[in-house]
């Protein structure tokens, strides 16, 4: 499918000088920021347990960015992670970066087995070939699993 991510490519836990380079990734993806207030939650969301942000690059230059959080469920007896984004800047999408960040977020929570690794990918992105792939790294919405994603927005008093 695509070439393959360049050797010199690594993948490593993010930090609060990333948030320049991660902005822009997140405009890409129709979510665009501001920093002020982004900066507080990518700080809070670091410092919470089982939460986790890690970066693809190569030396200085991010390529991608995935987010991650741990959850207990009631009706499931396992933890549940649930990937809260994964972004490849669009000059490295083919290239195995959001690939091998999946599977760095799957490696990091191999302590936690068995557990289910959940994340919503909007309709609008199937044109794009985001469904087709998570379909070929084993993320499926079919069978008893299916399900329909709800929410309601409740806005300050």
């Amino acid at each position: 499918m695509g070439k393959k991510m360049k050797k010199n490519t690594s993948i490593r836990h993010a930090l609060l000088e990333d948030i320049s380079q991660i902005l822009p990734l997140m405009e890409q993806l129709g979510y665009p920021q501001d920093q002020e207030e982004f900066e507080e939650r990518f700080h809070l969301f670091l410092r919470q347990p089982g939460y986790g942000i890690s970066v693809a690059g190569q030396s200085s230059s991010i390529q991608g960015v995935i987010a991650w959080s741990q959850s207990f469920s009631l009706v499931i007896p396992y933890q549940r992670i649930r990937i809260e984004g994964l972004i490849v800047d669009s000059n490295y999408r083919g290239q195995g970066v959001g690939k091998a960040l999946m599977q760095f977020v799957e490696k990091s929570v191999e302590t936690l087995r068995p557990c289910v690794i959940e994340l919503t990918s909007g309709a609008r992105r199937a044109k794009e070939g985001t469904h087709a792939f998570y379909n070929a790294l084993g993320y499926h919405n079919d069978g008893p699993a299916e399900k329909l994603y709800l929410r309601k927005m409740l806005h300050a008093l």
